[in-house]
């Protein structure tokens, strides 16, 4: 059948009609994919998304996350009064600051702020960061409140102990700097000479460095009571097995404990090197150590052919050795000078210098 003349308007009518048709169901299908997208993401995002009616503040949509972070069922969640549910898993002291920030973003502004929940599950408390912003409808009127929540408990957990470590950074620091400074006054105070300071000084501190590095490297195992001793040994040339002897059963020192330790063995060797047992060939020095019940036992021996003469100017070497080592550990303390050497036993309490 052929088409006359009078049909072709007709016809080019219903081609327009379908292509109109068409041209508005692109946009459309889109919007729903883009819909069907959103409610994926939403679905398969490890935080919490929700949309609440700005007016009422009741929850509209809620994403499954909810589950997990407020140990309560998204059913739950929405039941009822809603709003009045998740508040109330607000901590009380932190009620005032929420609300405070949802009325922010019903009056326009887009808010970030943390608080706690006490999960009804477990009585867990987590603490929470929310992003939350108006969402306008068609005539600028804030219609919707949109929020993201994330769980921040471990960081938070990670910034307490940053904090506690910081502090005890601090805290060593300060205890640092004022053990320098007493050493700089004492050695200033107890010697004949600017020369006889400045020598002394530096050995010192460079045997309280040594006692530093050594916490620096195991800070949270504690120093080896042999390592301190052999370490200060070797730097006034001690050598074990020839001239020197080192025994006693394992002790791990406290970092406090280990810098006056440090001290008391240093000074120990210096005056064996510059007048006892190291200061000649056929000079040995003896030390060992016992644990009897609460006590740590320290025994310090230099034996030479050659006679020791008793000590005549009380430094700050003997200061540290019958004064500090009392203070600071609760030591009693014996040094006395025989004809075969230096002599010194201290019974130290094991809990001042244990780190166990």
């Amino acid at each position: 059948m052929s088409k006359g003349p009078s049909d072709k308007p007709l016809e080019r009518g219903l081609t327009d009609v379908k292509a109109a048709l068409r041209d508005h169901a692109r946009p459309t299908a889109r919007l729903r994919e883009s819909e069907e997208n959103l409610q994926d993401f939403g679905e398969a995002a490890s935080d919490v998304l929700w949309i609440r009616n700005a007016e009422t503040l009741q929850w509209e949509y809620l994403t499954p996350a909810f589950d997990g972070i407020y140990g309560m069922s998204r059913e739950q969640a929405l039941a009822g009064d809603n709003f009045a549910t998740w508040i109330d898993l607000v901590l009380p002291e932190d009620r005032e600051h929420v609300l405070g920030q949802i009325e922010r973003i019903r009056s326009g502004e887009r808010v970030t702020f943390e608080y706690r929940i006490c999960r009804p599950a477990d009585s867990d408390i987590r603490w929470l960061r929310d992003a939350d912003f108006p969402i306008r409808d068609e005539a600028g009127k804030i219609a919707h409140i949109g929020g993201v929540g994330q769980d921040i408990t471990r960081q938070k957990e990670l910034e307490e102990q940053l904090q506690v470590r910081f502090a005890d950074l601090q805290h060593q620091v300060r205890n640092t700097l004022a053990v320098i400074r007493s050493i700089v006054r004492r050695t200033m105070e107890k010697s004949a000479s600017l020369d006889e300071a400045a020598a002394h000084l530096e050995g010192r501190i460079n045997a309280f460095a040594r006692v530093q590095a050594a916490i620096t490297r195991r800070p949270s195992i504690g120093i080896n009571l042999a390592s301190i001793i052999a370490e200060e040994l070797r730097a006034a040339g001690g050598r074990e097995g020839e001239n020197l002897k080192i025994e006693g059963p394992p002790v791990t020192l406290a970092p406090n404990a280990a810098e006056t330790m440090g001290l008391a063995i240093h000074e120990l060797a210096t005056n064996a090197l510059k007048y006892g047992a190291l200061s000649n060939r056929d000079g040995r020095i003896d030390i060992e150590w016992r644990l009897e019940q609460d006590l740590l036992r320290f025994d310090w021996t230099e034996s030479s052919p050659y006679s020791f003469a008793p000590i005549e100017r009380r430094g700050f070497g003997v200061e540290v050795l019958e004064r500090t080592l009392p203070y600071e550990l609760g030591a009693t303390v014996d040094l006395w000078v025989a004809p075969s050497g230096l002599n010194l036993r201290a019974a130290i309490p094991l809990a001042a210098v244990s780190s166990q």
